[in-house]
């Protein structure tokens, strides 16, 4: 459960870091990643320099070589790692330390895939995981060397193969697949290096692909919500009236709609300036919020000082209530501002819809608001919308 729960944190400040690509912290975590794949590498070589029977399947000076290149990777960027933790709280832009990290650690792993054999054995896994991870961590830049580097080294080690110039798998005694059933080591190898490459492979696109759904999700909100209130916007309120119209029409339960207007806006914002004007509507959205149900009444900005609530499942009573709520919070709240205080109230009008006609309830409440406000202001109006057949009579009416 303690391990569960240091991942819920762990994995929000792992995707802030992989979107923010600060130089320091994206070392650190390509750094963290790649030690444990190279130390595998290297374990599993010390086992078979240990063990006769396993060193039988090396040739011994290539092991030799190969242990050394991999300990002298893993210095540089243990180096690294302990370099970017003393300053992983600072933003140091080193093009050097990128370059740093990631070329040595790629070409490497792409020189034991070349070692091993690139078509027969795992490790070519382990490449693309490092590019994969080097990539996010890091702009093309910074990775274009080791792409590079490794695509030269793949060539020309194809074209020297090709004409029998160097063994394919220079690092063996002989093929891991040799037509017969693998060899008592290759088992044992390949088993722990597709198992742990799988993992490492699996869990980065996994963790990639979800920093990138949330991200989306963020995106998607900005664009449903309103920056300063933080409310729905006037696109989101107007689909979700859309979709309530539509239910009405079915249904034939009630809803209504209110829309609340500040009480000269203009002059808080000329006497206060725009910041108290802000805070202001800030407040409101506040209120708004409260007094409202979560989940099932909409509450939006819909432009200016002009507000907009959606109250499904709700009677023109119910709503003048809600209303009251919210001019009362709204009258209560006193602001201050360069050590003077001020208040504010707000005009509210109000209509219950009739026969799924959204847009026509919210025109007679948006009429209902400017009542309120030639009324005197800071005051409530509310009526039911008529059904479309009165409608039609009073027109007919009018025309005669």
């Amino acid at each position: 459960m303690n391990w569960a729960r240091r991942w819920r944190d762990l994995k929000p400040w792992l995707a802030e870091q992989l979107l923010a690509r600060r130089p320091v912290i994206s070392c650190l975590l390509f750094s963290g990643a790649a030690i444990p794949m190279l130390l595998l590498f290297t374990g599993l070589h010390t086992f078979a320099q240990i063990h006769p029977q396993a060193r039988a399947f090396y040739q011994p000076t290539a092991l030799m070589t190969v242990q050394v290149l991999l300990g002298l990777v893993i210095a540089g960027v243990a180096g690294v790692s302990v370099y970017c933790w003393g300053r992983r709280k600072t933003d140091v832009a080193c093009h050097w330390l990128a370059l740093l990290t990631v070329t040595p650690t790629v070409v490497v792993l792409i020189a034991l895939a070349i070692a091993y054999g690139l078509k027969d054995t795992p490790v070519s896994v382990f490449v693309l995981t490092a590019i994969l991870l080097a990539r996010a961590l890091f702009d093309f830049k910074t990775l274009k060397p080791s792409l590079v580097i490794g695509a030269g080294m793949v060539l020309v080690n194809e074209a020297l193969v090709g004409q029998g110039l160097v063994p394919y798998a220079p690092l063996l005694s002989g093929p891991v697949f040799s037509g017969h059933g693998l060899a008592w080591w290759w088992q044992i190898w390949c088993r722990v290096v597709l198992d742990f490459s799988l993992l490492s492979f699996s869990g980065m696109v996994f963790f990639l692909f979800s920093t990138l759904g949330q991200r989306r999700h963020e995106l998607e909100e900005l664009v449903r919500t309103d920056m300063l209130t933080g409310l729905a916007n006037r696109r989101t309120f107007m689909t979700q009236l859309e979709i309530e119209s539509h239910r009405h029409a079915r249904s034939k339960r009630p809803f209504c709609l209110v829309m609340c207007d500040v009480d000269h806006f203009k002059k808080i914002n000329d006497t206060w300036g725009h910041p108290a004007g802000d805070a202001v509507l800030v407040e409101l959205a506040r209120i708004l919020k409260l007094t409202t149900r979560e989940q099932i009444d909409t509450a939006a900005r819909i432009g200016g000082e002009e507000f907009a609530v959606l109250l499904p499942e709700t009677g023109l009573a119910q709503a003048e209530r809600v209303a009251q709520l919210m001019s009362s919070g709204m009258r209560s709240q006193i602001f201050v501002y360069d050590g003077k205080q001020f208040s504010v109230t707000q005009s509210v009008g109000i209509a219950q819809a009739s026969d799924g006609d959204g847009d026509g309830a919210m025109r007679l409440a948006d009429d209902n608001l400017y009542i309120a406000k030639r009324q005197g202001r800071d005051r409530i109006v509310a009526s039911a919308a008529a059904p479309a057949a009165e409608q039609d009579t009073n027109i007919a009416c009018a025309l005669k």
